[in-house]
C-alpha cells in the first residue's frame, strides 16, 4: 500500500500483481496524475478512506475482494467515483452489466486506459508522440544486465531480439525484470552490424515478452540506430 506520489488528481490502483501496480504508476504518473497504489482489495478501501480519490483502476481477480466486489463498495459510498476495470478477466459484459465499472480495458493496454482515465475525468488527452521510425521486426540475440541491482545480483542473462524502433525495442526474455529498472543491453542487429550496449528503462512484462525504452543515448549510439532502421526498412 503507497500514498500518493505527487501531482494533479489522484487514481487509486489496485492490483495483485507487484509489477502491473510499478506499470500504471509509471504511466500515470508521466501524464500528471497522483497514484495510490494497493495490492488488495481491503487495502484499498482503507485508503479510499483516508483520501480524496478521482478515480479507481481495479483488477478483477484479487485473493480476498474481487475488483468487481471493491467497485460495488466504493461506488456505493461515493456515487459519482469513476471506476475503471483493469483486467485479464474474460466476462467483460458481466462485468459492466453489474452497473458499477465505468470503462473496462484489457491488461496489457496501459495507453487505452490513459485514454480512458482522461476522457471520464474530463481533461486533456495526453500527445501521443509518434516515433519517426516504426517498429520492425528482427531476429536477433541480446546479453541484459540490470544496472540498479547490487553487483552482487547483477547476472547477465541472454535473450531473444523481437522489434527494434528508434526510440526502443522489445524482446523475449524469460526472467523476472520490473516495470521501470534500468537495464544494459548489448545487441547484435544483423545486416546493420548494430553491436553496442544501450542503457533502456525497462516499459513493460507481458509473460516472457519484454518492452525496453532506450535511455541515455549517445549522438553515435543514436546515429547507429537510425543507420539500422534505415536497412530494416529497405529490407521489408
Amino acid at each position: 500500500m503507497s500514498s500518493p506520489t505527487a501531482g494533479g488528481k489522484t487514481i487509486l490502483c489496485v492490483d495483485d500483481t507487484a509489477y502491473v501496480l510499478q506499470m500504471l504508476d509509471m504511466f500515470l504518473t508521466a501524464v500528471g496524475y497522483r497514484v495510490l497504489t494497493a495490492s488488495n482489495g481491503r487495502a484499498a478501501l482503507e485508503l479510499a478512506a483516508t483520501f480524496a480519490l478521482n478515480a479507481a483502476v481495479l483488477d478483477y481477480e484479487m485473493p480476498d475482494l474481487s475488483g468487481l466486489e471493491v467497485a460495488q463498495i466504493l461506488k456505493r459510498e461515493r456515487p459519482g467515483l469513476p471506476v475503471l476495470m483493469y483486467s485479464a478477466h474474460p466476462q467483460e459484459e458481466n462485468v459492466k452489466s453489474a452497473g458499477v465499472v465505468d470503462v473496462y480495458v484489457q491488461k496489457e493496454q496501459p495507453q487505452a486506459l490513459v485514454m480512458e482515465l482522461t476522457r471520464l475525468l474530463g481533461d486533456a488527452p495526453p500527445v501521443l508522440v509518434r516515433r519517426r521510425y516504426p517498429r520492425f521486426s528482427v531476429s536477433s540475440e541480446f546479453t541484459l544486465r540490470s544496472t540498479g541491482r547490487q553487483k552482487s545480483q547483477a547476472v547477465a542473462v541472454r535473450g531473444k531480439l523481437t522489434d527494434l524502433a528508434e526510440g526502443g525495442c522489445g524482446g523475449d526474455l524469460d526472467t523476472a525484470i520490473l516495470p521501470g529498472e534500468l537495464v544494459a543491453l548489448d545487441i547484435g542487429i544483423p545486416k546493420c552490424d548494430l553491436k553496442v550496449e544501450l542503457n533502456a528503462r525497462v516499459r513493460y512484462r507481458n509473460a516472457a515478452s519484454h518492452g525496453f525504452e532506450f535511455v541515455d543515448v549517445t549522438t553515435a549510439q543514436h546515429q547507429n540506430l537510425r543507420r539500422c532502421l534505415d536497412v530494416l526498412a529497405t529490407t521489408r
